[in-house]
């Protein structure tokens, strides 16, 4: 373990290291856009070399990305200064599926491109406070006495992204959930259920209580359709016309008394006030 954890305070440390970590993040960003720039001015000059203007726009562009590299460095190097002269403890997660806590980003176990998730919660705890969080994901190189029961539990560490990633899971289970209740205080059925039956060879559904309404009003023009017993000509329908047109009635009535039905479940009223509820509606639409 670097210094004495004690020599500063745990608020100084974590203050440092957080305004290090930016810092951090900010030149990993540049150093990308540099390397996205130096391509870019390699290529023209490789495939383009008389695309003079693009190859000087990227000349400039990394001049620019260098310079503000620059400035980012002797902030690094300011506050590094601070913590050189009295370290303390700290804690890095590599940011890989299977990334293992560090005490610092100079393990061998690592490489210089590996992009570090800098545990500033950590700064000037005691390596055991950090080893039993870590758990498992503890490098054993960094915590060479980390004891064997430990590094067999899981890691404890909360890191941003896991906040986001549990923040954005619960908002999604919040809405889902008053989705549903939406839709169980919508629907045609006491116990909040979307009203299915059958018609014919096919299966209908009614999401909510106002669509159920529609349907019922839907059915009164196949109910009050009187029966078609001749043609036009004079001639009678023959016994299987007929036979079909009082089975549409009597299906149609079927499925308006089913919906009905429901209704009044939900809305606490008997079969015959519903009908009147709803024979008063279809009245007003002018039906």
């Amino acid at each position: 373990m670097r210094g004495d954890p004690m020599s500063v305070t745990k608020e100084f440390a974590v203050k440092i290291d957080t305004e290090l970590s930016s810092w951090y993040d900010k030149r990993w960003d540049l150093v990308s856009k540099l390397e996205s720039a130096e391509d870019t001015k390699k290529f023209y000059e490789k495939h383009y070399p008389t695309r003079v203007d693009e190859i000087e726009k990227a000349a400039e562009k990394i001049a620019v990305i260098e310079s503000e590299i620059s400035k980012v460095n002797v902030e690094i190097l300011k506050l590094n200064k601070i913590y050189n002269q009295d370290p303390w403890t700290r804690a890095f997660l590599v940011l890989a599926s299977n990334g293992h806590v560090h005490s610092s980003m100079d393990c061998n176990t690592c490489f210089p491109t590996t992009r570090y998730n800098w545990l500033v919660q950590y700064s000037n705890d005691d390596e055991k406070t950090i080893v039993e969080d870590a758990g498992q994901d503890a490098c054993t190189i960094c915590y060479p006495s980390a004891p064997a029961e430990v590094l067999n539990r899981p890691s404890r560490i909360v890191t941003a992204d896991k906040v986001a990633k549990a923040q954005a899971k619960a908002e999604r289970d919040a809405k889902k959930v008053a989705r549903i209740a939406k839709e169980k205080a919508n629907a045609p059925t006491a116990s909040g259920e979307f009203l299915t039956y059958k018609e014919g060879k096919y299966t209908r559904v009614i999401k909510t209580e106002r669509t159920a309404i529609i349907e019922w009003a839907g059915l009164q023009w196949t109910i009050n359709k009187e029966i078609v017993t001749h043609y036009f000509d004079g001639q009678p329908h023959n016994k299987e016309s007929i036979r079909v047109q009082k089975e549409k009635i009597a299906e149609a009535q079927e499925i308006a008394d089913l919906i009905a039905r429901n209704l009044a479940e939900k809305n606490g009223v008997s079969f015959d006030q519903q009908l009147k509820i709803l024979e008063t509606k279809y009245k007003k639409r002018g039906n």
